[in-house]
């Protein structure tokens, strides 16, 4: 799964900060729409953090409010959010419905019903806005119907929810590598359009429940767990079966039904996640590339680069240099 880091997120870009509720509210509201913000602990005030960048119809978000927090807007009415927590979890009601997301679940709010979120505190989000006649143009160029039915969920964790995100990082860093009077109106077009289409093929249909984490089986879940746990170590498909204590064959169907991947492919996954953060956290004097690689697991330097390349379209050598 991709992997973002709340510190590169709008990294360079103006930070708004406060303590104060109401100077949190009123920029928030700003920004979208009017709301209500209260904080859900005893204490009146938030640390709020937010970073926010817009390009034509589309726009990146950092927001993080330090604290606990219930947010019940009035409405969005002309554009869409895919809220995505970078850590933590947060949690959105509609109606009967409720969405519990977290790094592998976003939420994506309605635009004609009544909502309400909670936010925990630790839950710094990437917040992606585009306006609903983009996306209704896009829709119809897809789909030959402008007509938008969302869902209220992102699995990010399935592939086309990596595709989403990776074009999310593409659009993200042609927005800070270059002011909108410098960039293309062709290349502009195209990033846009193009994260919005992966927007639409990564949704659900509103009639379907949204699939989060605690929807998983048990056996996919301690999976995760234990992979996770254990990334760097000699691991065979036999071994996590034995660990889990099911069949090979029983590990593998719940696998792929459930996360789409095979044992093998989830724990590559996890050690490239591992990869990446171990590049973007070092400095080019302080660490290879080569020995992170075999740090997590990967004794083939070109395989790796090759595999990084594909997961997160860019150089390994070119994330430890930022």
């Amino acid at each position: 799964m991709v992997r973002i880091l709340p510190r590169d997120v709008l990294r360079g870009r103006p930070t708004t900060a406060t303590t104060d509720v109401d100077e949190a509210h009123a920029r928030i509201s700003e920004l979208f729409c009017s709301h209500e913000l209260a904080p859900r602990t005893r204490t009146s005030a938030v640390d709020m953090k937010l970073r926010s960048l817009h390009r034509g119809d589309v726009g990146i978000e950092f927001l993080d409010y330090g604290a606990d927090v219930r947010i019940e807007p009035e409405g969005l009415q002309d554009f869409h959010l895919v809220q995505i927590p970078l850590a933590g979890h947060a949690t959105m009601q509609v109606g009967g419905s409720t969405v519990e997301s977290s790094p592998r679940m976003a939420t994506v709010p309605p635009i004609d019903r009544p909502f309400s979120m909670s936010w925990d505190g630790g839950s710094p989000h990437l917040i992606v806005y585009v306006r609903r006649s983009t996306v209704e143009r896009v829709a119809g160029q897809l789909y030959g119907d402008g007509t938008v039915d969302l869902g209220y969920g992102m699995d990010l964790s399935g592939a086309a929810g990596r595709a989403f995100l990776r074009s999310v990082v593409e659009l993200h860093d042609d927005m800070i590598s270059r002011p909108q009077s410098m960039a293309p109106a062709f290349v502009q077009g195209l990033l846009a359009d193009s994260m919005v289409s992966r927007l639409l093929m990564a949704m659900q249909p509103s009639a379907e429940e949204p699939r989060d984490a605690d929807s998983e089986s048990r056996l996919v879940r301690e999976c995760r767990e234990l992979l996770e746990k254990h990334a760097f170590e000699e691991l065979t498909v036999p071994d996590i079966a034995e660990c889990l204590g099911v069949s090979v064959r029983t590990l593998q169907t719940a696998l792929r039904a459930e996360a789409g991947a095979t044992p093998s492919e989830l724990l590559r996954s996890i050690r490239l996640d591992r990869a990446r953060e171990m590049l973007l956290e070092a400095g080019p004097r302080e660490q290879t590339v080569t020995a992170v690689a075999e740090l997590c697991g990967f004794t083939h330097q070109g395989r790796f680069s090759a595999l990084y390349l594909k997961t997160f379209g860019e150089l390994p050598s070119e994330s430890l240099r930022r």
